[in-house]
């Protein structure tokens, strides 16, 4: 499933993309910065906030494609 994150991350042009974890709570990943990827964790930035989540890779379930917001 890590493999599937970097793919994304690493997508041109990126497509948004949401982290469903075991808890049920989802994080949407808006830009390609707003993660990083460590060890056991994902490293989740909230945007437009100093916020940050510590999320364990262990408890990722699904990944799902978020469709681009048309401006």
């Amino acid at each position: 499933m890590i493999q599937r994150i970097e793919e994304l991350l690493r997508a041109e042009p990126f497509t948004p993309f949401r982290l469903v974890m075991s808890s049920s709570n989802h994080y949407d990943v808006l830009s390609p910065y707003q993660i990083a990827l460590g060890d056991s964790i994902i490293a989740y930035f909230f945007p437009k906030s100093d916020r940050q989540a510590s999320l364990r890779k262990t408890e990722l379930t699904t990944i799902e494609t978020l469709e681009a917001s048309k401006s």
